[in-house]
């Protein structure tokens, strides 16, 4: 199904309560899942792990602008952007223990991402505790079905659970999740979009 998306620029932000989370193949899945279902949508890297650096070398994608683009997914190395687009998604790394980046405090929309082994259980726990004074969202992933009781009692009780992805650019893949997530956001079936296309020259 294609939406409408009544956003432009809004920012999420994906930051993970620790590494191997699955924040930037939650972050990627995100904008490949908005491209493909009506809106448009890029992933910028706001973190040091130059883990788009080693996607662009492996992939050697076209360059348009500042956008590396990949299964006509825009990607950004950097934060001028080349266009405008409905969401701008963040991939902000694992949430600062000091102090929570900008980037992601800054953000419309903030996921913290989390799962369910015991150690990664304390650490969620107090990512989100970090997070309290600002709204958050987190989400649960790769957790197995007899956990998810526990964690909304013990973590936080408005946790969304998402399933585990290996496909960087998966379209169809927490398909209901992205839809929850971005629900004030969207209307019915689509019309053409209010945020102009990527050309060639852009």
């Amino acid at each position: 199904m294609k939406y409408r998306f009544t956003c432009t620029n809004l920012k999420i932000a994906v930051a993970g309560c620790d590494r191997r989370m699955g924040t930037t193949t939650t972050a990627m899945n995100l904008v490949s899942w908005i491209n493909a279902h009506g809106g448009s949508a890029c992933y910028v890297e706001a973190n040091t792990n130059n883990h788009l650096a080693q996607i662009i070398h492996l992939f050697e994608p076209e360059k348009i602008g500042n956008a590396y683009v990949l299964e006509d997914n825009d990607l950004y190395l950097t934060k001028e952007l080349s266009r405008d687009y409905n969401v701008i998604v963040l991939d902000c790394g694992v949430l600062g223990e000091q102090r929570i980046q900008e980037d992601f405090a800054a953000a419309d929309i903030r996921l913290l991402c989390g799962s369910a082994m015991p150690y990664e259980l304390v650490r969620f726990y107090r990512a989100v505790e970090r997070c309290r004074s600002i709204t958050v969202q987190p989400l649960g992933l790769f957790v197995p079905a007899n956990l998810k009781s526990y964690m909304l009692k013990t973590i936080d009780s408005n946790i969304l659970f998402g399933e585990s992805s290996h496909d960087l650019f998966g379209t169809q893949i927490n398909d209901e999740l992205y839809r929850k997530l971005l629900e004030t956001q969207i209307t019915g079936l689509s019309t053409p979009s209010s945020v102009p296309a990527r050309t060639k020259d852009a």
